[in-house]
């Protein structure tokens, strides 16, 4: 990172340049590219999911 400014929080300028590129990137992929992206996420993410409703459906069991 940069150095701090006078208001004492960091430059994050660089990380906002990346961030508009990538949307940028992101508009110019056709539609199909994008369904793609998020078939591609959602299947990254089912592990995270199954663990999570594991947990609440072990949360709501009731005790003996």
């Amino acid at each position: 990172m940069k150095h701090e400014q006078e208001t004492g929080f960091p430059d994050i300028s660089d990380i906002l340049a990346l961030k508009a590129e990538g949307r940028r990137e992101n508009a110019r992929k056709t539609f199909g590219e994008k369904i793609a992206m998020m078939e591609a996420l959602r299947e990254r993410l089912e592990p995270f999911k199954r663990a999570r409703e594991a947990r609440q459906a072990k949360r709501n069991q009731p005790t003996e």
